[in-house]
């Protein structure tokens, strides 16, 4: 299963979720995107990756937004090697919640 795949099927319970960018009409959704690091090297060559996922959680001003929250933080850390940081990137247009952790895969495995 694709890094992708993976984080999309455990946010897709809690709200829309598309990978770097989300084109929908709902006021309340989610994107994410990652980085990949090569890691566990044998032989000159990585044996895995860690994936540097970032999920961003996005709903308007005065939206309650502790259920989503705490939802993101359980699947994250349900197919994470880290428990999730959070980050708060809100201003005037909306909020904006930043989650990050860590996932490791097979090499290529995006």
């Amino acid at each position: 299963m694709s890094i992708n795949s993976t984080v999309k099927a455990a946010l897709d319970p809690v709200a829309p979720v598309k990978a770097d960018t989300y084109e929908g009409d709902e006021a309340v959704y989610i994107t994410f995107g990652y980085a990949s690091v090569p890691d566990n090297f044998a032989d000159d060559a990585p044996g895995h990756e860690r994936y540097l996922l970032s999920v961003h959680l996005y709903a308007p001003i005065g939206y309650n937004t502790i259920k989503e929250r705490k939802a993101i933080k359980k699947a994250l850390a349900g197919i994470a090697e880290t428990y999730p940081s959070m980050v708060n990137a809100s201003d005037k247009e909306g909020q904006h919640l930043v989650f990050e952790c860590e996932l490791v895969g097979e090499v290529g495995g995006e």
